[in-house]
C-alpha cells in the first residue's frame, strides 16, 4: 500500500499541471491536427422592437360587485396586424378574457384588486404588454 501511494505521489509530482495534448486520429489519414481553440459560439441578436410599439387598456377598470367589465387594448406602432394576445394574471370572478381581441369583459362578482397584463405580438414578432389594475369594490 505505502509502494503505491509513493508511486502516485512521484507520478503527480513528475507529471506537469498543465493540459494535456490531444493527439486526433483518423483511421484513413492517420494523425489529424488538433483544434486550436474551442469554436466560438455567437447567439444571434434578439429581435428589435419597432420604435413605439405600445399597447395601453381603455375602459372602466374599477366597477362595483355585479358591475360590467369591458376593457380593450388601443395598440399604436405595431409592425402590421396584432397576431396574438395573451393574458397574465387573475381575472374576477365573472369576467373573460378573448385571445382573437385582447378584450376583457364580464361582471365582477367578486370583490378584490386583480392585476392583470395584456401581451400582444405583432406580425414582425415584437412584443410589448398593458398592464390594468380591475378593482371589483363594495
Amino acid at each position: 500500500m505505502r509502494r503505491l501511494v509513493a508511486l502516485l505521489l512521484g507520478l503527480s509530482l513528475a507529471v506537469p499541471g498543465q493540459a494535456a495534448n490531444v493527439v486526433w486520429r483518423s483511421p484513413d489519414s492517420g494523425v489529424l491536427p488538433s483544434p486550436a481553440s474551442a469554436p466560438v459560439i455567437t447567439l444571434p441578436p434578439e429581435p428589435e422592437e419597432p420604435s413605439g410599439f405600445t399597447a395601453t387598456m381603455t375602459g372602466q377598470a374599477s366597477v362595483p360587485v355585479g358591475g360590467v367589465l369591458d376593457l380593450r387594448p388601443v395598440v399604436s406602432g405595431a409592425s402590421g396586424a396584432i397576431v396574438s394576445y395573451l393574458l397574465f394574471g387573475r381575472l374576477p370572478i365573472g369576467a373573460t378574457f378573448d385571445a382573437e381581441s385582447g378584450r376583457i369583459s364580464g361582471r365582477g362578482l367578486v370583490a378584490g384588486s386583480y392585476p392583470v397584463w395584456v401581451s400582444l405580438g405583432d406580425k414582425s414578432g415584437a412584443v410589448t404588454a398593458a398592464a390594468v389594475t380591475i378593482i371589483v369594490g363594495g
